[in-house]
């Protein structure tokens, strides 16, 4: 459990002079444009993260409300909230936390926080008592773990590029050490590349250059791009509504990521969003999926969200959060005439009352709103009861799931819907393969009418061990069945000669795309000593012969190598690419029949 605000108090602060809100899980600030509600998550920006608008720092000048004049006082803005904790904190704590911050005009004036205790009387009354923290308690280090990210409305490439930014903040702490040596790799083989210009650099200036990479990536974060594997277009060229649907997924994989780092002991992070106006640029099945997305991710690695909106579909959402343990509040925002000030109410006819044409349209948006999540079931349900109708084949990584996939769209296309390959994100291998064989035989036990399904492993010693165990265990092959991926023909030869070399995906590739890796220098160098046989190993060592001499084409040199795991992916998909695909995949068309032939038998 993480941390909550359960009441926002706001003074001077831009339009507001005075408010007070008591947010729930969600909370939904709803009213007219240029009531206030952006300053309300502006207010929070400000005290949690020292700015207003993003990347704005506090200016008394702009940010004080002009119409407070106090008489013996200071002028300042104040923001005081009260914040529920983890039970785990209460007993030395008290059951919730007051922090309070105050500006004037010469910066931050007051950065405060108690427990409060509340005790319950005999008669059933409650007293306040307040509680000094700890020095050495471990709410300090909660309360440090808060994170607010505030989504402004306008969702321009800049404030993209800023997120994309920050996903390499995240990535270089979860993964700082395989971060390291993947960007010392990349460092060396652009120093590979350009060794003859820092050698002249060298040699003209008299000390020793390289080019490295610099410390920050975050830059080269910022034009990080989502492409499209269909149609490889890139984000920057899609519309605003796809750009806004990637939003909550890129800050929940932060926030998903920022919550892995925790060891033990450690104090839990408390993500809660800002969001101004989601629904922009979305027609509304759309803003029904991302109201539904953001109900969903309340349920795990965000703590609490308030957002603005114009839109039924978001300020309805209390409706659709019924059958679900979360507590959904929508707040009214409007500007009190008299007091010139932001206001706030929960009363749900003053939202009507207040919203004027767009009340009208809310009851005939609810019933298409229902109408549209219960299209949206019923093609889920479709999907599953179809996905179960659906062959699985497992492979070993990501390159292979599309060379594989390119393979049967060519050779089968018939077949190639009615099979799903699949791998995992990273680290997959033959090991996850054997296990995916497994959940689905135990599967299949229980549900004997469900497809059969199968897996490609390397032919490579692990991979053979695997394809033959489990093929030769007891029924097994009733319900999944292990491939190997087949010896092409001019690697028999070599093979045959003594050199014993994996066949992996890429040794199906034809000879021209390794003749031009190692013209590229994509190409690692196998051990030797590792794929010779005991027979030429012994000839190395006593006719006075290198390896290189045991070669009877001099292009089986290539086959000494393999391609570096970070081109792996990116080769996959240039091959697929072609317009020779028949002729480039020649070499698994034997695979694509023998799979065929096992879930689909005639």
């Amino acid at each position: 459990m993480s941390v909550q605000i359960r009441k926002i108090e706001i003074y001077n602060f831009r339009s507001i002079r005075s408010i007070t809100i008591k947010p729930a899980d969600l909370a939904v600030l709803v009213g007219n444009n240029d009531v206030g509600k952006s300053n309300i998550l502006r207010a929070l920006n400000l005290f949690f993260n020292d700015e207003t608008n993003a990347g704005e720092p506090f200016s008394f000048v702009i940010d004080h409300n002009v119409h407070n004049n106090p008489n013996q006082r200071a002028k300042e803005v104040r923001v005081r909230l009260e914040l529920t904790v983890p039970p785990a904190y209460v007993d030395t704590n008290g059951d919730y936390v007051v922090w309070e911050k105050t500006w004037r005009k010469d910066g931050q004036y007051v950065n405060s926080y108690e427990g409060v205790r509340v005790n319950i009387g005999p008669r059933g009354g409650k007293t306040l008592e307040r509680v000094v923290i700890p020095a050495r308690s471990n709410l300090h280090g909660l309360l440090r773990n808060i994170k607010f990210v505030y989504v402004p409305a306008i969702k321009d490439r800049s404030y993209l590029s800023r997120l994309r930014a920050g996903i390499y903040q995240v990535i270089a702490e979860v993964a700082a050490e395989r971060f390291r040596i993947s960007s010392g790799e990349f460092e060396r083989s652009i120093a590979d590349h350009l060794s003859e210009l820092t050698d002249e650099v060298t040699e003209t200036l008299g000390f020793n250059s390289r080019l490295a990479l610099p410390r920050d990536l975050s830059h080269i974060f910022e034009s990080l791009d989502f492409m499209n594997d269909e149609s490889q277009i890139s984000l920057n060229e899609r519309g605003d509504g796809v750009k806004t649907r990637h939003i909550p997924v890129i800050l929940k994989f932060m926030a998903d990521k920022k919550h892995s780092l925790l060891v033990r002991g450690a104090q839990p992070y408390s993500f809660i969003w800002g969001y101004e106006e989601p629904e922009n640029n979305l027609e509304l099945s759309s803003a029904i999926k991302l109201a539904d997305q953001f109900l969903r991710y309340l349920d795990g690695a965000v703590s609490q969200v308030l957002l603005t909106t114009h839109s039924p579909v978001f300020y309805n959402l209390h409706l659709a959060a019924n059958d679900s343990d979360l507590d959904v509040t929508c707040h009214h925002v409007f500007r009190d005439e008299d007091s010139n000030s932001t206001k706030e109410t929960t009363n749900s006819s003053d939202i009507d009352e207040h919203m004027g044409t767009m009340a009208l349209f809310a009851p005939k948006i609810v019933e298409i709103t229902n109408q549209i999540r219960q299209d949206q079931e019923a093609l889920e349900t479709a999907k599953q009861q179809f996905e179960m109708q659906r062959c699985h084949l497992y492979v070993e990584g990501e390159s292979d799931r599309i060379v594989i996939s390119k393979a049967f769209e060519v050779f089968k296309p018939e077949y190639a819907g009615r099979v799903r390959i699949i791998t995992k994100e990273s680290g997959a291998g033959h090991g996850y393969v054997q296990d995916m064989l497994s959940a689905w035989r135990h599967t299949h036990k229980h549900n004997p009418d469900r497809p059969k399904s199968a897996g490609v492993v390397d032919a490579d010693g692990p991979g053979k061990t695997v394809k033959n165990n489990w093929n030769s265990g007891d029924g097994n092959c009733l319900s999944a069945k292990c491939f190997v991926l087949p010896v092409p023909a001019h690697i028999r030869p070599i093979r045959a000669a003594g050199f014993d070399i994996p066949v992996v995906l890429e040794t199906l590739y034809p000879r021209e795309v390794w003749q031009q890796a190692y013209a590229r220098a994509e190409l690692e160098r196998y051990d030797l000593a590792k794929i010779l046989n005991t027979s030429q190993i012994q000839r190395v060592l006593t006719q006075a012969i290198t390896a290189n001499d045991l070669f009877e084409e001099d292009w089986w040199l290539l086959y000494m190598h393999a391609f570096a795991n970070e081109r792996k992916i990116s080769l996959a998909r240039e091959l697929v690419a072609r317009n020779d695909a028949e002729i480039t995949l020649q070499n698994f068309r034997p695979l694509i029949d023998d799979i065929v032939r096992y879930l689909f038998p005639a």
